[in-house]
């Protein structure tokens, strides 16, 4: 019985690391090189382009952990969140100088947004 039992299990152990081999002969060999990632602008100079959302919310992000790292807390994190974004792209702070512009001559919707493309086309 105990011999039997032995046998058994030998024989599992072996079509388990059978089995093994050929998976591993029969897969295709994993890629370990690693992409090279692109220069973020927040890594660069400022852009003078419109940044796509994805930039800006791994910029806003970086900025949230620099007011945290200074310990800084309510209205004086947001003040540092906003500059330090407005540092990164100057553009964002050209568009809402546009913007506040035209809400303060009262335009709504579509005016104002063409006002916005009117302002920042302008410098």
């Amino acid at each position: 019985m105990t011999s039997k039992l032995l046998s058994a299990a030998a024989a599992a152990l072996f079509a388990l690391s059978s089995a093994t081999v050929v998976f591993a002969q029969t897969t295709a060999p994993a890629t370990t090189t690693t992409p090279v990632p692109a220069a973020t602008p927040s890594a660069s100079a400022p852009s003078s382009t419109m940044p796509s959302k994805d930039d800006i919310k791994t910029a806003r992000q970086a900025c949230r952990q620099d007011a945290t790292g200074q310990g800084l807390k309510g209205q004086k994190r947001k003040d540092s969140v906003t500059s330090c974004l407005q540092q990164k792209y100057p553009v964002l702070a050209k568009r809402k100088t546009c913007h506040d512009q035209g809400v303060g001559k009262g335009l709504e919707k579509k005016a104002l947004r063409d006002f916005v493309k009117q302002c920042m086309s302008a410098s």
